[in-house]
């Protein structure tokens, strides 16, 4: 449950579970970091690839992120994870007063 964000005292936090905020913050990361993904893809250019000249769709974009992630998560292992795992607490730890 989020927050509607046109009117931020329609839910507050104070009301909500630790475990209901940390999810809407995990989804809103990943929708956010999807998004980013998204316009990288419709934004692609390089020396033999223009995503404008293939006049790509924002649902054909869409897809190829859909399908970028799951290939990512398909090749998911160990060193990977534990690089991550360390790049994020440190990051928080940074953030952290």
């Amino acid at each position: 449950m989020r927050p509607d964000r046109n009117n931020v005292s329609a839910l507050p936090y104070g009301s909500m579970s630790l475990e209901q905020i940390q999810e809407g913050v995990s989804a809103e990361a990943v929708s956010y970091a999807a998004g980013l993904l998204v316009e990288a893809i419709r934004n692609y250019e390089s020396n033999s690839v223009s995503a404008q000249k293939l006049k790509l769709t924002l649902t054909e974009a869409q897809m190829i992120a859909a399908n970028l992630i799951a290939n990512a998560s398909s090749r998911l292992d160990d060193k990977t994870l534990e690089e991550q795992v360390a790049r994020v607490r440190k990051a928080i730890k940074e953030v952290k007063p």
